[in-house]
């Protein structure tokens, strides 16, 4: 009986992470209404309850087994959808409509490009690298679409921005997931947070600056972007040194078979 009833545990718990990750569903689908209701500070703060959400239902769903417990519903695929939809799809719809991808043809182009471009990174079978780096840009448009929205650059910055992101989908850099890298994890998840929340300061206050906000929202980016560089300088680093241990070693094996 204590053991049925400690199996019965854990598949509740299993099934509660998967409800956990659900609502994340349910934040997309009021982001999307506040977008079309063009209440775009209503929209951050659902994407922004969903980029929580998103951003600890991995953790509680390997602590919960998921895997073992609730088989026969696929997690992944869930996150995926959502990640989908509130990383990529809402925002790339927000940047469209909010004027940020210019008019006409052109916004009509960068946001199919947006769209397109980030299905290599969610079909990607080696998105991640086995030490949790992403490799290449992890199709976070939800951060570019922030940027965007509180910087108001003009359409040409904005256009070379958009293809610069899309065509580093591609590229050999790694780019850090906070909460799954063990180098510095401590710091990566204090400059995540300090991020976020430096983030809904600005979204709040908006259009007015908050200069104390803005210096930690770059900021803790920043150590995000350049800890993912360091990585990418790294690995090639340690590639360009196997390739020559294994090039020295081809030479004196030659030799050796030469001399015989």
């Amino acid at each position: 009986r204590v053991i049925m009833t400690s199996h019965r545990t854990r598949v509740v718990a299993a099934w509660s992470v998967h409800a956990f990750t659900l609502t994340g569903v349910i934040w997309a689908t009021l982001a999307m209404l506040a977008l079309f209701a063009d209440q775009h500070k209503l929209m951050w703060l659902y994407l922004g309850i969903a980029l929580v959400v998103d951003g600890v239902d991995g953790s509680l769903a390997r602590r919960a087994d998921v895997k073992k417990y609730a088989p026969n519903f696929d997690g992944v695929i869930l996150d995926c959808v959502v990640d989908y939809l509130t990383w990529t799809f809402i925002p790339a719809l927000f940047m469209y409509r909010a004027g940020l991808l210019g008019e006409g043809t052109l916004a009509v182009v960068l946001l199919v490009l947006i769209n397109v471009t980030s299905m290599f990174c969610y079909a990607n079978t080696k998105m991640k690298t086995d030490d949790y780096y992403f490799m290449g840009f992890p199709a976070t448009w939800n951060i570019v679409a922030l940027a965007l929205w509180l910087a108001q650059p003009n359409t040409l910055v904005n256009a070379i921005i958009v293809v610069f992101f899309s065509v580093l989908t591609w590229a050999p850099i790694t780019f850090v997931h906070p909460f799954r890298v063990k180098r510095f994890m401590a710091l990566n998840v204090i400059a995540t947070l300090a991020w976020v929340v430096s983030s809904g300061v600005l979204v709040v206050y908006y259009p007015v600056q908050v200069h104390w906000a803005f210096i930690i929202w770059i900021v803790s980016g920043l150590w995000i972007v350049v800890l993912g560089l360091i990585r990418t300088v790294t690995a090639k680093r340690s590639q360009r040194a196997s390739a020559a241990v294994s090039a020295d070693e081809t030479v004196l094996a030659g030799a050796a078979d030469t001399e015989r």
